[in-house]
């Protein structure tokens, strides 16, 4: 009997070295990913602040670029109108001149 639980007592002894050395092996593996973690985060910031500086501008320059273009489509057909009105009137008066001439 007593060979029995000295049996037993070292196979409790075993197991709980085991259990020990697999809790240092997962407080080891948190740790790693709680690095892993951190960096990753650190990187997600990196690329929010290139976001935010480089992205932001470049949309900012494009819409800048769309309103000049926009102004400038605008005196461009200002210019058509004022010329569509001046051939009508050019139309009307050579119209009236050949009337004249007949």
């Amino acid at each position: 009997m007593e060979r029995v639980l000295t049996q037993i007592l070292e196979e409790l002894k075993f197991l709980n070295q085991r259990v020990g050395s697999m809790e240092q092996v997962q407080q080891q593996l948190i740790q790693e990913l709680k690095a892993d973690i951190q960096k990753v985060e650190s990187k997600v910031e990196k690329l929010e602040l290139r976001i935010e500086n480089e992205v932001a501008d470049k949309i900012r320059g494009l819409y800048d670029f769309r309103e000049v273009n926009n102004d400038q489509f605008t005196k461009v057909i200002e210019k058509l109108e004022s010329i569509e009105i001046d051939t009508g009137y050019l139309v009307s008066r050579v119209a009236r001149l050949e009337k004249m001439a007949k």
